[in-house]
Formats: C-alpha cells, structure tokens, sequence
C-alpha cells in the first residue's frame, strides 16, 4: 500500500481535502496515522478569540499534543482576530446563523488549524510599522508556525491556515 497521500504538503496534502469535504467531524486511520478534523461554527465578535483560544487548548490535550498550544494559541488568536476584524460573516447553518469558522486538524504529529471567512480579500503580510499598534498578527502567524497560506473559497471568502509540527 503506498503512504503518499499521508504526507502533507505545503500547499495542502490531506488536510486541503479535509477543509474543502465541510464535515464537522471526520476521522479516518491512513497509512497507519490517525487523521482527525473538528471544526466549530463561532461568533463573528471579539469573544469568538477566546472561545477559539480554548477549543484549540482542549482539544490539542486530548489529542497529547500539549506541548503545541502556546504557539497554537496565540496563531488561533491572531487568525480569529484577524477574520473578525476584517473578515466578512459566513452563512454557518440552515438557520442563517452568521459567524465565521474554525477548523482544527491533526495526522500523526502534525497539526493545522484554519479560519475561515466570508471575504474574498486575502490576508498580506507586512512590515509592522512602530507607531501603530496593529500589523503584526501575520508576522507572528510566520514566526510561530511552521508555515501559513490561504485557500481562497468558492463561492466566497478563504481559509488562512497555519501548520504545526
């Protein structure tokens, strides 16, 4: 049986596949490591940081992957932040409930989390400019994972995804 379809690649890999499927929870042994993705439904308001910020906390304990949630916990932080302050609300269920969505996902020690927006603009780093107090989230986001991108939605909006090993 060939393994190559367990391997991540950085522009996707198995976890792509995971975000595009929408499921709210999906598991699945391939080649021997455990592929598992939850994603939540939250708030576009500035609680849905702290909740994210606890979803992850939680669920990378259950997981036994501890040692991950200071550098989760403060990219889920700038990634939430980010898609409640500039992002556009997402139609989240059959009730027309609008928020945006987090989605975290693990296979053997690798671990991604996403954030999904309605806005089709996508996110650019760039150069933190001292006197202003904002502008820094993505440079952090590129500090404290291994690396990050978007995934651009049809019919709308995006994914800013950040990978963690």
């Amino acid at each position: 049986m060939e393994c190559a379809e367990a391997v991540a690649e950085p522009t996707g890999g198995w976890w792509l596949k995971v975000l595009t499927h929408g499921s709210r929870r999906w598991n699945t042994p391939v080649c021997g490591d455990r592929h598992d993705a939850v994603t939540w439904g939250l708030e576009a308001q500035a609680h849905a940081v702290g909740a994210a910020r606890e979803i992850s906390e939680a669920l990378l304990r259950e997981w036994d992957m501890e040692y991950l949630t200071g550098d989760v916990a403060l990219v889920v932080s700038e990634l939430v932040t980010n898609a409640v302050r500039h992002g556009e609300p997402l139609v989240l269920t059959r009730r027309s409930a609008e928020g945006i969505q987090l989605s975290l996902m693990r296979s053997g020690r690798e671990f991604i989390c996403a954030v999904r927006d309605g806005a089709d603009r996508l996110p650019s780093r760039r150069e933190p400019d001292p006197a202003v107090e904002g502008g820094r989230g993505l440079a952090l986001v590129s500090a404290f994972a291994r690396e990050w991108g978007v995934i651009p939605t049809p019919p709308g909006g995006k994914f800013v995804w950040a990978q963690f090993v």
